[in-house]
Order: C-alpha cells, then structure tokens, then sequence
C-alpha cells in the first residue's frame, strides 16, 4: 500500500513540475547582467514539414521546455523556439539575440510589435551576406523589448548542417566589445596555423619528406574547416550558403582519408601490420570518397553524418592499436598517443554535439579549434623531429660506412703502395737492364761505326799510292819503295786495329781506356808518317818527357783530325800540326787547315753523331770522325773544341790532361 501512494506522489510531483516548466517565467532584462543565456527560458517545437507559419506555431500547445543547450544533429526538420523578455526599468532599450552557430541556413527571429502584430528578422547562409541585420560570422538580432510588458517570441532555426547551439541575449557594448576579443584569439588562433603552414610548405621544399606533404594537405583542410566552421570565410567571401555548405562538406569528409593516411605513415604500420594497414587505407578512402559523394548529390548530413561516425570508428579502432604498439616497444606508437589523444578527445566532443549526443558548450564549440591547434604545434615539431632523426641515423650509418671503407681503403692503399712499390723497383730493375742493354748496343754500334770509319784511311793511303805506282811506272827505285812502305805501313795500320779492335775481348769493352806511357814525338812522327807529301807541317813545342794515354785511341782521334783537313783543304794547302806541352804535363794538339772554313750556326753542332755540315755535302763520310774525337777526349778528361770561319779555313784543338783519365 506504501509503494502504491508513493508511486502516485511521485506522478503528482512530476505533473506539477512539468506544468511549471510549460509556464516558463519570461527573461528579466535589467542593467545587468549584460548578457543572459535563453535556455531556461526557451521551449521548442519541431516541424517536421517545415511548413507551419508562426500563427499556426503560437497556436500549438505541445511546446517542450528545453533543459539544455539545443542540440538535435542532423535534421531535415524546422526548429521553433519560443521564450518571453520583459525589461526592467533600467534595462537599456536595445539588446542583441546571438544564435551562435554560424552554419545555420535559415534564421527567423519573430518580434511583437506594440499593435500585436509581428515582424519578422532573417539571418543565416541563405541569406546574403550584406542583408544580415548585424555584421557579424554568427545570426544575431537586435531585440527591442517594451518595458514593463512581457513580449513573446518565436525563433525558428533550419539548416543542412547540425542544429546545435547556444542562444543568448546581449547588452549591445558587452557585445561588441566580446566580439573584438573573439577576433583577437581568432586571429592569433589562424596566425599560428599560418605559421605552421608557412614552416611546412618551407619543410617540404627542402625536405621533400613525404609524411610532410600528407601532413602539409592535412593542415589545410583543417585551416579551412576551422574557418569555415566559424563562419569567418564566409563573412570574408560571402560564399552562399549552398556553396559553403558543399565546401564544408569536403572539407569535413576528405580529412578521414588523408588524417587516417597521415597516421598510418605517421604509425609505421605498413612496417609492422602491412596487410593491416593496405586494408585499412583503402576502407577509410572509400567511406571518404563516398561520404563526400553523398553530400554533394544527396544532402549535406548524408555525407558529413557518416564521415563523423566513420572517424569515431577510426579512433576507436587506432587508439587501442596505437596502445597495443606502444606496449610492445614500437617507438612511433608512443607519440602516436601522445600527439593524437588531446585531439582525439575534441573531435569526439565537436562530432557528439554535431550528432545531437553532447549539448553545445565551451568545450564542445571550441574544444576541437584548441585540441587541433595543439595537435599541429605537436605534430609539426614531431615530424621535424622525426626528420632530424632520420637524418642523424643517416649521417650516423655514413659515418659508420665511411669508417668502414677508410679503413677497407687503408688497407687497399697499403696493398696498392706496397703493390706499387714492387713494380716500381721492378720497373727500376728493368730499366737499368734496358739502359744497360741500349748502352752496350750503343756502344758496340758506336765501335763499329768508329772501327769501319777507320778502315777508311788506310784503304784511302793504299788506293792512292797504288794509283801513284800505276801511274809512275818508271819512277825513280827509291821512291817506287817509299810508296811501297806506305802501302805495308797501311796495311800493318789495319791489321792492328783488327788486332786491336776487333778481338772478342775488347769488343765487350767498346771506347774504354787502357792507359799506358808512350813517348809523344815518336808518336806523332809515326803518325804524320802515313800520309805522303809535305803538305803535313808538324811543330813540337815544350813536350813532356812521357804522356800517359791511350794510345791506341789517341791515334785515332789524330787520325781523324788530320783527314777531316785534308779532306777540306785545297789539294796543295799546307795542314799545320802543332803538339804543346801543357803545364800539368798534358798536351794540346791543333790541326789547322787553310779550306772554306766552317759557318758559326754549325760549329756547335759539329760533334753530334751523324752530323754533316753544309760543306761536306756530296763528299763520302758518314759524319762520325769529330764525335769520336769528342768521345776520346772525354774518356781523356780533355775536350775539344773548334775556331772557324768561313773563307779562313778552321783549328782544330785537342786538349789532353796529364792526371785526369776517365776510368
């Protein structure tokens, strides 16, 4: 019996309450406060036909109080609003009705007249921009109650979008002052997401990093989502509401698949769940591209409905993996969690208000500006940082390959250098074999051509006294007998040098010396004893007691002189032989002929091997007599050297030390 009268208690107290709340008391204006929230003052209406007047309206009885801030989602219906003002004696006379939605499409504030009748006010983005009563990103009215009368009256709200929203009443200075700083922290909240734009696009530019360029797209749509759910692009462009609408949609759907692709690279879950996220990407693109599809051909909750919904899913889906890779170590996951949660936390709430589930208040209306605000500043430091990451294990693994190859290249370069060295000395080895070899082909060739070179001149005495015989047939006996000396003194001259230079020994040891003690004037007047005739003048002058050459080489070096004169002198031009003592017991010996003379640009040219001079020209020779001159004196430690001129005939003088022998 007790629970029956207590149930009829409770019904009592409950008909009682509800008839309180349908007489709700009217909103009392006075000096303050400035600004007043309508919601427990308001009741509402929904017309599902979005047909009714507001005469038919105000003759409805089935008005609901409402309890909290309106908040119904996505409905095609119209939504009427009914409250009561009644302003106190020092209530200023204008005030301002802020509906703070600034997505809503159609706004109708009805206001009593003093007659009872009622004009109505239109706001919203259906409504051109420049028609709006007050200039400002949300609907906003100005009311001017009659004091001490209480006055009704009637807001209707209709929108593609949400409808969910705060309503309140403003004293006009508190607003417009409220309005300023709104624009402020407006404009310091879209300064730092410039910055972060700016700092991206630089980013990208030098980085080319492709989570920067997923990340730079998905900045921008959430700028231009912020702003337009705002309202302020649209009060910059005044965009129809149409339009608006359709580029908020995209704006909304297109971020479930570029965000979720984002995370998935941000994750590095095609590292570690490939399959997984290959499937996920596709699933989360394919509900965005068929969300955007349906709000742009059906209506704009069609698409924007399920992409929220959709998005929830995805954070209820990546949160519990972000947690499961985090706890097996995997580093991304941990800031996965930490950048992705705050913001996370705002999007339920902005998506709870928007589908009707959370009432309108500070944290659902600006919770998501602030949560996205501190998810880029976190985001944009995490990818730097994960850059400059990348980068130092590069540069760390360069320098590890570097280390590696240095010493990979010391050891080679040691190998190389050792390798070099080998062949370096071999080629030292093989060069001083070849040097040694070309100086022993060189100087056999030298010996030979010296050896046939001096076969000449007593081939040349024998010819030319076998010709004066042939000729002189009855000469005198004792001359006929001279000829015939000279004839045998050539012929033992040849055998000699065969004797000398041609035996197998001395061929090895081509132009060497073998020194020995002569005494110089026999020497000599055998030598000038060769030729026949008197042209041959010789002079001894201050000779020493001995000279210590040789003289076998010396002989032929004379001999060479004394021809190279005879050969470019006229046939009965004296040659002039002059032998001087030295003081260091040397001796200087002079051939001086009386021929043509030598021209000065071929006197330094003179004792290179083969050289012919212009006047030897057609002459037999084969232009190494003063080479082998040259190349005695040396082996001598003398010299050679010529006076000439031409038209004045040429001297010829060999220098010999008396101390100083090659070896």
């Amino acid at each position: 019996m007790r629970r029956v009268i207590a149930f009829f208690v409770l019904l009592l107290l409950a008909c009682g309450g509800y008839a309180a709340a349908a007489t709700l008391a009217p909103v009392q204006l006075q000096a303050n406060p400035t600004r007043l929230n309508l919601v427990p003052h308001l009741a509402w209406f929904k017309d599902e036909s979005t047909k009714l007047t507001r005469e038919e309206v105000a003759a409805r009885d089935d008005f609901t109080p409402l309890q909290e801030n309106l908040s119904l989602g996505f409905t095609n219906a119209a939504v009427w609003l009914r409250f009561d003002l009644q302003a106190g004696p020092q209530a200023p006379a204008q005030w301002i009705l802020e509906v703070a939605n600034a997505l809503l499409d159609d706004v109708r504030l009805y206001a009593p007249r003093a007659d009872g009748s009622y004009v109505e006010h239109r706001s919203g983005e259906d409504l051109a921009r420049a028609q709006w009563e007050i200039d400002y990103r949300n609907p906003s009215f100005y009311v001017q109650p009659q004091s001490p009368l209480v006055q009704r009256y009637y807001l209707r709200l209709w929108s593609r979008n949400a409808i969910s929203t705060p309503i309140e009443i403003w004293q006009p200075q508190p607003f417009a002052a409220a309005t300023r700083d709104e624009a402020f922290n407006y404009g310091i909240f879209y300064g730092i997401y410039a910055l972060i734009l700016i700092f991206h696009l630089f980013f990208l530019y030098w980085t080319r990093e492709r989570l920067a360029g997923w990340y730079l797209g998905y900045v921008v749509l959430n700028c231009l989502g912020a702003s337009m759910s705002a309202g302020y692009l649209q009060r910059q462009t005044g965009l129809s509401g149409e339009v608006s609408d359709a580029m908020l949609a995209i704006m909304l759907c297109l971020p479930l698949g570029i965000s979720n692709t984002f995370t998935l690279m941000q994750l590095e879950l095609s590292r570690v769940m490939p399959r997984f996220s290959r499937i996920y990407q596709r699933v989360t693109w394919g509900i965005c591209i068929a969300a955007i599809f349906l709000a742009l051909t059906v209506n704009y909750g069609a698409g924007v409905g399920p992409a929220q919904m959709a998005t929830l899913v995805c954070i209820a889906i990546l949160i519990p993996v972000g947690v499961w890779l985090a706890w097996r170590g995997h580093r991304p996951a941990r800031f996965f969690l930490f950048a992705f949660g705050l913001f996370y936390v705002a999007v339920i709430l902005r998506y709870g208000r928007n589908m009707g589930y959370l009432p309108p208040n500070v944290w659902t209306e600006y919770g998501i500006q602030i949560g996205s605000l501190v998810h880029m500043v976190v985001m944009s430091l995490g990818i730097t940082g994960r850059y400059n990451q990348i980068k130092r294990d590069m540069l760390a693994a360069q320098a590890a390959l570097n280390q590696s190859l240095e010493v990979q290249v010391a050891e080679r370069t040691a190998t190389l250098v050792a390798e070099i060295a080998r062949r370096e000395q071999q080629e030292i080895e093989t060069r001083r074999a070849l040097d040694v070899e070309v100086q022993a082909r060189q100087q056999q060739h030298n010996f030979v051509a010296m050896v046939s070179h001096e076969f000449r001149t007593p081939l040349a005495i024998i010819n030319t006294v076998t010709q004066q015989l042939a000729r002189q047939l009855d000469a005198p006996r004792e001359k006929s007998l001279q000829r015939c000396t000279n004839i045998r003194a050539a012929t033992e001259r040849m055998t000699g040098m065969m004797d000398e230079f041609l035996s197998a020994d001395r061929v090895g040891t081509a132009l060497q010396l073998h020194p020995g003690a002569f005494e110089v004037r026999q020497f000599m007047n055998a030598l000038v004893a060769e030729w026949e005739g008197e042209r041959l003048a010789l002079q001894f002058n201050q000779l020493p007691a001995s000279f210590v050459g040789d003289a076998a080489l010396l002989r032929v070096a004379v001999r060479n002189l004394i021809a190279n004169a005879i050969q470019h002198s006229p046939a009965t031009a004296p040659i002039r032989i002059t032998v001087q003592g030295v003081p260091d017991g040397g001796l200087a010996i002079s051939v001086q002929d009386e021929g043509a003379g030598i021209p000065a640009d071929e006197i330094p040219k003179l004792f290179q091997k083969y050289f012919r001079g212009r006047g030897a020209q057609g002459q037999p020779g084969a232009g190494l007599g003063l080479y082998l001159v040259e190349s005695i004196a040396v082996l001598h430690g003398g010299a050679v050297h010529v006076e000439s001129a031409v038209g004045r005939g040429s001297t010829v003088v060999l220098t010999l030390p008396g101390t100083q022998l090659v070896e």
